[in-house]
């Protein structure tokens, strides 16, 4: 009998996600204000239905609870990842770099150096940026790969952005003062 339901509950599922899975993410990423926060949040809501379907729960505004189930979830994440956000907030940078342009650079300019300054990093910086920048990996891949705790991953990638900047603003430097001296 438990076969039966558990399959019902996953038709249930799937059908709910495929009619509300969107509107639940834009809503979920509104609250959180993090596209990865967001994914998570659906992620956790529709696994709190299913689970709840499993159960035999039963609803006839579909949609309502839902958001209910969401905004509990976006509640429970918001005060876990709240004080995260003051170590690193990647929407804010979006934001940023819409509305104050960069300063005018030759790509070339910009990425000089950038294999001496990778080379420079700690193992584990290096390992983590990379996964997430070049990889396109989560936070939770990431962990899951390097066999940390997502926090820990958080900062790793944080320091490592961070020892980024500061060694691709001195390499446009080194290489003017390099220039100057072969001269």
């Amino acid at each position: 009998m438990s076969a039966v339901l558990e399959d019902v509950a996953g038709a249930l599922t799937r059908d709910l996600y495929t009619r509300y899975g969107s509107q639940l993410y834009v809503y979920c990423l509104r609250r959180l204000r993090s596209r990865e926060e967001a994914e998570d949040a659906v992620q956790t809501t529709f696994l709190n239905a299913f689970r709840a379907l499993q159960r035999g729960t039963s609803t006839r505004a579909e949609q309502a609870w839902l958001y209910k189930i969401a905004g509990h979830v976006c509640d429970a994440r918001g005060t876990v990842t709240g004080r995260r956000r003051v170590v690193e907030a990647p929407q804010a940078f979006d934001v940023v770099e819409e509305t104050v342009p960069a300063p005018h650079r030759e790509p070339a300019d910009e990425l000089f150096g950038l294999d001496a300054v990778l080379e420079a990093m700690p193992e584990n910086q290096r390992r983590a940026i990379l996964l997430r920048e070049w990889r396109g990996l989560s936070y939770r891949e990431i962990a899951d790969e390097l066999g940390l705790s997502q926090t820990a991953v958080e900062m790793l990638i944080f320091r490592a952005r961070r020892a980024l900047a500061r060694g691709l603003e001195s390499a446009p430097a080194q290489k003017c003062e390099g220039l100057v001296s072969a001269v």
